[in-house]
């Protein structure tokens, strides 16, 4: 088993853990000017997201195993040389690794929230470290899948700062509803 089978694991968990810790960050900073709050939602969501996404991920792994061994076994007289069927100790290393990869992802982003009292300096400084990281991962699956690597690492930033948006708005709207006062949201 190689890292490059692994990798949709780790791709997962990184894309999906960074898009929705930088959602959180950006929504909860919004509405609660609130750096405590702040890490104890993006701890508490980010540790909950990785959870739920490696479960997804195994479910989908295993599904498509099942799907690729019944059209094998319904193919009982073709050639069988090139085909491929993950094995369950794959499915189960790329659910793993998808897993910490989603808890690694949240590390980073957080980190601003303990360097700085104001919430503003913070939630760019976030937002700065899940594009490059973000940019990083795009770029990389760029290369694996020998496509415009430039373009992938672009299209990542773009769903990254995508998310920041709808949780800027989502965060203050939610303030006013919640809390009160005028609505400040540009």
């Amino acid at each position: 088993m190689e890292i490059r089978d692994l990798f949709q694991g780790i791709a997962m968990g990184l894309m999906d853990g960074l898009i929705t810790l930088l959602g959180i960050i950006v929504g909860v900073g919004t509405a609660t000017n609130d750096s405590r709050v702040v890490i104890i939602s993006g701890l508490i969501g980010g540790i909950s997201n990785s959870f739920g996404t490696s479960i997804g991920f195994y479910t989908s792994e295993n599904a498509e195993r099942g799907q690729q061994i019944a059209f094998y076994k319904n193919k009982k007289g073709t050639r069988k040389e090139g085909r491929y069927i993950h094995s369950h100790s794959e499915i189960i290393g790329s659910t793993l690794l998808s897993f910490s990869a989603g808890v690694l992802a949240l590390v980073f982003p957080i980190v601003p929230f303990f360097l700085s009292a104001d919430i503003t300096v913070s939630m760019v400084g976030s937002l700065i470290v899940c594009t490059a990281l973000l940019f990083l991962l795009g770029y990389y699956i760029g290369k694996i899948n020998e496509s415009d690597r430039l373009r992938s690492g672009v299209k990542y930033v773009f769903l990254g700062i995508m998310s920041a948006a709808v949780a800027f708005v989502l965060g203050g709207l939610l303030k006013h509803i919640i809390i009160g006062g005028t609505l400040e949201i540009l």
